[in-house]
């Protein structure tokens, strides 16, 4: 009995190698890793060894239930980093996050921990925070940065001799930026930079968003601030993927995008139209794949002449095409399919197919094989464009029917009317859900 009693208190867990007990530590928030210092000698340094530290005051008072910030929790935690950053031999960071939504920590303070996590090698940052930094981020000068994440307030006032040799990944969320050069600057600084996003951020303070990269792969544009006087450039011709959700701004150059793949591009509804688009259509006319909201195709419906997709393979219009803020217009699909010659897979709303164009159009006698049609309906106008498409669907090899909300009796209806229509493709199969 007693060495059954001697065997149950013997810490085994303690007794593991420091990597086993690192990686236990590691599926706890930092804040609690750093608590388990109180468990014994043994565990005291352990959570100095973590190789990521991750700070998230909001989720942190949220856990505990505490929903006021007094002065005490906010020092509390502030300590918490400062043991993590400043007062222990760490050997290098993976990461530092750091996420805080209240103005109680002095940007002296934050530089601080930026600069220690700089000093150890951190390669991944993400910072979310309303400290307002007084000077200049220590981080333009980081050899070992691979991916910057910036959110809610920062305004990017970068040095003449930013340097991050390996940044590769660079989102900015709700960030300012404070003049031309600080664009410029930060792309010339960034000499392998793959990925962009930015996000709410507020270009009043600049009239070039000037995005030049050779190497830039994947960009994305979201809901800028104060975009109405700048102008976006873009000159990528390593680009693969572009994503643009934003108002029209003053204008737009679109350069060196022939190695792009898909494009998703949707202008947000404005009362007026200032800006032509064109610009942005003969940027991208050679994308094999594009996804365009109602707006955009409402845009691109007025550009003269009318760019040819040429290389457009699929086309996806998740939209129902509501001219909202101007004259409805006369045309809508059935005029873009005649600059779409090679297009093989269609999705769309049946609202966009204003109606059925004489002339049929090439890529759907030979080339579309799959086509969706959302928001089907079992009224007459409806039933005829489906028809018309198997009746000049050369090499259609699938229709499908996605039916609107409200059809439910009108389902067997419709499939007895398709399925008794004429089709030119004879093996083309059709589901209707």
């Amino acid at each position: 009995m007693a060495e059954q009693v001697k065997m149950e208190e013997i810490d085994r867990i303690s007794d593991l190698h420091d990597s086993i007990l690192i990686h236990i530590l590691s599926f706890l928030s930092t804040k609690e890793a750093i608590k388990t210092s109180v468990l014994s000698t043994r565990w005291r340094y352990l959570f100095d060894l973590l190789p990521n530290i991750d700070f998230d005051l909001e989720e942190d008072l949220c856990r505990k239930n505490i929903k006021s910030y007094s002065t005490d929790v906010i020092e509390n935690y502030m300590c918490s980093v400062d043991k993590m950053l400043l007062f222990c031999n760490t050997t290098n960071v993976n990461k530092f996050g750091f996420k805080c939504w209240i103005r109680m920590i002095g940007s002296d303070r934050f530089n601080g921990w930026i600069s220690a996590a700089v000093d150890r090698g951190v390669k991944h940052l993400d910072l979310s925070t309303s400290v307002l930094p007084s000077s200049t981020l220590p981080i333009f000068t980081c050899k070992t940065l691979v991916s910057l994440k910036l959110g809610k307030y920062f305004v990017l006032n970068v040095p003449k001799d930013v340097h991050l040799p390996n940044l590769k990944t660079l989102h900015l969320h709700s960030v300012g930026f404070l003049n031309d050069d600080s664009v410029k600057g930060l792309f010339s600084g960034c000499p392998h930079l793959e990925d962009m996003v930015t996000r709410k951020c507020d270009l009043g303070k600049i009239r070039n968003f000037h995005i030049s990269h050779h190497l830039l792969k994947t960009l994305t544009i979201r809901y800028s601030y104060n975009s109405f006087q700048c102008w976006l450039w873009i000159n990528a011709p390593n680009l693969t993927s572009l994503e643009y959700y934003d108002r029209l701004v003053a204008g737009y150059s679109m350069e060196n995008l022939q190695s792009l793949t898909k494009a998703v591009i949707n202008i947000s509804a404005c009362k007026t139209f200032r800006a032509d688009a064109t610009t942005i259509f003969k940027g991208i006319c050679d994308v094999p794949s594009l996804v365009l909201s109602d707006t955009s195709l409402e845009l691109l419906l007025r550009c003269e002449p009318l760019p040819v997709f040429a290389n457009l393979i699929r086309l996806d219009l998740p939209c129902h095409l509501r001219f909202r803020y101007s004259n409805p217009l006369q045309k809508g699909l059935e005029t873009l399919l005649s600059s779409l010659p090679a297009l093989e897979k269609l999705e769309f709303y049946q609202e966009v197919l204003c109606s059925l164009p004489e002339e049929v159009p090439s890529c759907l006698l030979q080339k579309l094989k799959t086509i969706k049609i959302t928001n089907f309906t079992d009224e007459k106008y409806c039933i005829g464009k489906a028809k018309y498409i198997l009746k000049n669907g050369g090499v259609l090899e699938k229709l499908i029917i996605v039916t609107a909300s409200h059809i439910s009796v009108g389902k067997k209806w419709i499939s007895k009317t398709l399925f008794a229509s004429a089709r030119e493709s004879k093996p083309c199969f059709i589901l209707i859900i």
